[in-house]
């Protein structure tokens, strides 16, 4: 039976959090991250991790980086114990870089302190953010204007139904012309990348609200005051 035990230690006024996915079997299909910046290191096990049609295959003590919106699958080999580093795409237009790394330190001495992870492999993390000298390259918004407009709403507003037909009609190009240029520059089509968003809002709004009843009200609610903005 898959297990997959998560925690997190986070400063969320930086925008920056760890989180540990302990004595995981569970592997992830393709999906991307629209809003963080991760770096990834294997404490126990392995893992396989797909990256734009490249398959590596990592082990105890090795590191990955995953930039947002980079389409990506883990698949489980065994059970593994992963950290991830994940950092907001927006800090660097907040904070000085010194800044994002006095955070970041902050929390690895805190992992550092529950002995979830060693020096070690803190070196291993930090020589990894030493290796990207810009935030703001982290990600580069689209060439087309269109596609970040659709992109940030379906980010926004998930629950909204969104026909391809006349996203295409908008866009002035056939629908499966669309279809392909919204993958190219996303990584995900329309349909996953809509699913995905709601997959997340549902689980921000459980994370935050009682019940499963108050999330499907919310999001409810959301939809009807759209669409009644529409109609007005």
């Amino acid at each position: 039976m898959a297990t997959n035990n998560i925690r997190y230690i986070c400063n969320p006024n930086r925008g920056i959090e760890l989180v540990f996915c302990e004595n995981s079997t569970i592997s992830y299909p393709t999906h991307n991250h629209i809003s963080v910046f991760t770096i990834g290191i294997v404490l126990d096990g392995s893992i396989l991790l797909t990256t734009d049609h490249k398959v590596t295959f990592y082990e105890k003590n090795q590191t990955f980086m995953i930039y947002p919106y980079m389409p990506h699958s883990i698949s489980a080999q065994n059970s593994y114990t992963l950290l991830s580093l994940c950092i907001n795409k927006n800090i660097a237009a907040h904070y000085s870089t010194d800044k994002i790394r006095s955070s970041i330190m902050a929390l690895l001495m805190s992992a550092l302190n529950t002995e979830r992870i060693n020096q070690y492999q803190i070196l291993h993390l930090l020589n990894c953010l030493n290796s990207i000298t810009n935030y703001t390259n982290w990600h580069s918004e689209s060439q087309n204007p269109f596609i970040n407009h659709l992109k940030k709403q379906l980010e926004l507003y998930p629950e909204n139904k969104f026909c391809i037909e006349e996203m295409a009609q908008n866009a002035f190009i056939s629908k499966y012309h669309f279809i392909r240029c919204f993958k190219a520059e996303v990584g995900l089509t329309p349909h996953q990348f809509q699913l995905q968003n709601r997959i997340r809002k549902a689980q921000r709004l459980i994370h935050n609200t009682k019940t499963i009843t108050e999330v499907a009200f919310e999001l409810l609610t959301n939809l009807l005051i759209r669409k009644c903005h529409k109609i007005s």
